[in-house]
């Protein structure tokens, strides 16, 4: 994943020390690339002002590359701004590799001296993961129709149990551990799906009026192998395997696409990133006018459309049921309320 300059003489594009690391578009030596990721990180932070000295931050880990240096970041930020800093992890229970992760996990906090709290999908649901897929298969078996790919329901769950924990944990920000491949390739998901609407709960700071605990996305700037590289030059503890259901994934198609596309045509992801962030200021404006104008219409007596609650968890919702009851329904898993 690391590559190094095997040419004599080549010299770091910023500083003209002999270069170590061997990007599409840059030579660079150690120090110049590590200082590059720790200031896309701060620019991240600076620019969608993601934290502030009175937030607590529970910081969303996994035992892997990204979330490694997103800690390590904010660990070094936190020593500078003051605000509370904490992690959670969630066991989905895979067996043969979240105890490998979890094991990188808790060794990073112990070194950082962050305190990590542990959610398991076991105790929260009644079930592992690897469970719920065999439940599944055994219904795909009988000729039911789930439509869930392992993604979908690993998904769905961890994104409720972080923010069940998170907001138990009294946190006023969730860092996430999103690379700017994650978005890139997020922003084409949607368009692929035709879910456009879906972009903005992407959005680097997720909106406050959602049921959500605000999500802030620090690694927005920062690609996916250079996170790697980073974390391996710091010696942070992570691990490299992908999680073995990540083969059914569509995220994977696209990820190979816009990999197989970046070797070509160098910047392509970050031209992607950009046009996802040019769409969001479009979006944020035109919420802004309709905002505006909401306002105008409840002074005439007229009021705009209540946000549907789920009928069962009482969790924001496009239909009658959210998506976590309906796989809690179908999958016979019990409700963490």
């Amino acid at each position: 994943m690391q590559e190094r300059t095997n040419n004599a003489g080549v010299k770091c594009l910023k500083c003209k020390r002999e270069a170590e690391i061997k990007l599409s578009y840059a030579d660079l030596c150690v120090n110049c690339f590590c200082s590059q990721v720790e200031k896309r990180i701060r620019k991240a932070v600076r620019e969608f002002n993601m934290i502030d000295k009175k937030d607590k931050i529970v910081a969303g880990i996994s035992g892997g590359k990204d979330s490694a240096v997103m800690l390590f970041n904010l660990k070094r930020l936190q020593d500078r701004m003051g605000f509370k800093l904490e992690a959670l992890l969630i066991d989905e229970g895979i067996a043969g590799y979240r105890s490998e992760c979890k094991k990188k996990a808790q060794k990073l906090c112990k070194e950082l001296k962050v305190k990590l709290h542990i959610v398991t999908f076991k105790k929260e649901t009644g079930k592992t993961l690897d469970e719920m897929i065999k439940k599944r298969d055994k219904l795909t078996d009988k000729k039911v129709k789930t439509n869930l790919g392992a993604c979908s329901i690993c998904g769905v769950f961890r994104k409720y149990l972080l923010n069940k924990k998170a907001k138990e944990l009294k946190a006023t920000k969730l860092a996430i551990g999103h690379n700017a491949d994650d978005v890139a390739q997020t922003f084409l998901m949607n368009i692929m799906r035709s879910e456009v609407k879906r972009m903005k709960r992407f959005s680097p700071a997720m909106d406050e009026t959602t049921d959500f605990v605000p999500r802030i996305k620090p690694l927005i700037f920062v690609p996916e192998r250079e996170n790697a590289i980073y974390a391996m030059q710091k010696n942070l503890a992570f691990e490299l395997r992908e999680c073995p259901y990540a083969k059914e994934s569509f995220r994977g198609e696209v990820k190979n696409f816009l990999n197989q596309t970046e070797q070509k045509y160098s910047g392509i992801k970050f031209n992607v990133l950009n046009s996802y962030l040019k769409l969001g200021r479009e979006f944020e404006n035109c919420e802004k006018i309709m905002a505006s104008n909401n306002e105008n219409s409840a002074e005439k007596g007229l009021k705009g459309k209540e946000p549907k609650k789920c009928i069962e968890c009482g969790e924001n919702t496009s239909t009658e049921k959210c998506k976590a009851c309906q796989i809690r329904e179908l999958l016979c898993v019990k409700s963490s309320n």
